[in-house]
């Protein structure tokens, strides 16, 4: 579906029978904006993300109505023709939580915090067979201090063929995806790399793109971490770096990075108690009847 093709959204008007648009969330101009909307079926506020793409906007749907975690932004359905009902999220992003802090950059102990909580949510994102593909602060809101990974508009099945197109942030995006390689769950590891890196020094990892070179992550090897910031410990600096390697497969995986990062957190309370050991805890798939009866819920009547 084009844009011209987009039914045209008024502030004060109403999307179906029972939204009223009240104000657009996104400030910034975006493919797919998204607007706080009152539903009066629910006398509560939701957010409301109209896509340009039919598809798109059943496919965000689809995968997040599968998903299931307080990190990540709770879906309520799809609306035809492009429209995805999501949790309204009060709070800032977490580039512009970045920014309020002192110095531009967080606490070591409470960005390794946020950085377990969005590795969680990856987590459960990959058990359920998607990849997000765009993790980054401006795709995190911090509601209350916790952190909440949203915007699933470049997500791609883990067994899908992969576009002609590289999906995310160019800033973010891991070496293979920008080059149209196969992405995997190293991919969104990469991405959560450089968005730990920002946290901790309030700059990423790589200059940005130019003409000649528009993704330097490619061929180029990312700033040392400690060049930055020297007080990061050692151990910090090479969990980091290990994230960013060039090759996926010398990353860390989920379930080994969260606990490494859970060690170093030094002040404040731990993420899980001392004496549990996390661990991952394989899913059986769903049933096809349950996975059809899930599809059907998207609908909003």
């Amino acid at each position: 579906m084009s844009k011209s093709h987009r039914p045209r959204i008024r502030i004060g008007g109403k999307l179906g029978d029972d939204l009223t648009v009240i104000a657009m969330i996104t400030k910034q101009i975006t493919v797919d904006p998204v607007y706080l909307v009152w539903n009066h079926s629910t006398w509560c506020p939701m957010a409301c993300k109209a896509f340009r793409s039919r598809r798109r906007a059943r496919r965000e749907a689809l995968a997040l109505s599968s998903l299931r975690h307080p990190n990540i932004v709770r879906c309520f359905g799809h609306l035809e023709p492009v429209y995805t009902l999501m949790e309204y999220l009060a709070g800032p992003t977490l580039q512009a939580y970045i920014g309020m802090q002192r110095h531009g950059r967080m606490s070591i102990s409470d960005a390794i915090r946020v950085a377990i909580h969005i590795g969680a949510a990856l987590e459960h994102t990959h058990a359920h067979g998607f990849l997000h593909l765009d993790v980054k602060p401006a795709n995190i809101i911090v509601m209350n201090g916790r952190p909440v990974l949203f915007d699933f508009g470049s997500m791609r099945e883990k067994d899908a063929v992969r576009p002609d197109h590289a999906e995310g942030t160019d800033r973010y995006m891991s070496p293979e995806e920008a080059s149209l390689g196969k992405a995997t769950e190293a991919s969104d590891v990469f991405s959560l790399g450089v968005t730990l890196f920002e946290m901790l020094t309030g700059r990423r990892p790589f200059r940005d793109g130019t003409r000649r070179l528009p993704r330097p992550q490619i061929k180029e090897t990312p700033l040392r971490l400690r060049q930055v910031r020297p007080a990061i410990p050692a151990a910090l600096e090479r969990i980091v770096h290990g994230c960013l390697e060039r090759q996926p497969g010398d990353r860390p995986s989920l379930a080994q990075l969260l606990p490494d990062l859970n060690k170093l957190i030094t002040t404040g309370p731990r993420m899980w108690p001392a004496n549990l050991k996390p661990h991952r805890r394989r899913r059986a798939p769903l049933p096809q009847t349950t996975a059809r009866r899930e599809k059907r819920r998207l609908a909003i009547r």
